[in-house]
């Protein structure tokens, strides 16, 4: 168990941008999933059905742990049919949390166009080339390209106007050989790694 390193390489106030980059960094990679993960965080009732609507049967859940008074239990978000609800039924639940991993290339623009000033989450997994100088191997477990709007944080923890592009790597894998990784795709490391998926 664990976490992959997620290395910022691009920022910008440009979302069409980000995701460009994103998508011009996973062609770098030697395998790609067939799916990827969304994930946005609504905040108001008109960003939640409009996000549930461009991502048809995603899951929804609250962005921020709610427990029972009582029993102290975690609370399961029971909202149904989120694009038709109103709200007074949405706006007690919100902040949000819709995601899902959908077909790749496929959700993808609606996606992007639906989440306005949101902040939310692009992830392509994949597995990056072996590497002879450094002895490394590509890991399907924790490699891939993540595309954050909104954001600067893997795990959508700040709110930002800026859009960043990371980089995801095994723990084991150098920062030298990030910097090649971000270099042959005509991108740069921006900063030390984070926690990623």
């Amino acid at each position: 168990m664990g976490h992959s390193r997620a290395y910022p390489v691009l920022r910008t106030a440009d979302a069409e941008e980000a995701y460009r980059w994103a998508k011009h960094l996973c062609a770098f990679l030697e395998w790609i999933d067939d799916e990827m993960w969304l994930g946005v965080e609504p905040r108001t009732p008109e960003e939640a059905r409009r996000m549930a609507a461009a991502v048809p049967g995603a899951v929804v859940d609250y962005a921020v742990a709610r427990t029972d008074p009582v029993t102290g239990e975690y609370l399961c978000c029971d909202l149904e049919a989120v694009e038709r609800a109103d709200d007074a039924v949405l706006t007690p639940a919100l902040p949000l949390s819709i995601s899902a991993w959908v077909p790749r290339d496929r959700l993808e623009q609606p996606f992007l166009e639906a989440v306005g000033t949101m902040s939310a989450s692009m992830d392509w997994h994949g597995r990056w080339p072996g590497d002879t100088r450094s002895g490394t191997t590509g890991s399907e477990q924790y490699d891939g390209v993540q595309a954050v709007l909104h954001g600067d944080d893997p795990e959508l923890g700040r709110w930002t106007s800026d859009h960043t592009v990371f980089v995801h790597v095994d723990k084991r894998v150098t920062p030298d050989r990030v910097r090649r990784i971000a270099e042959r795709a005509g991108a740069e490391v921006l900063g030390a790694p984070q926690i990623g998926w």
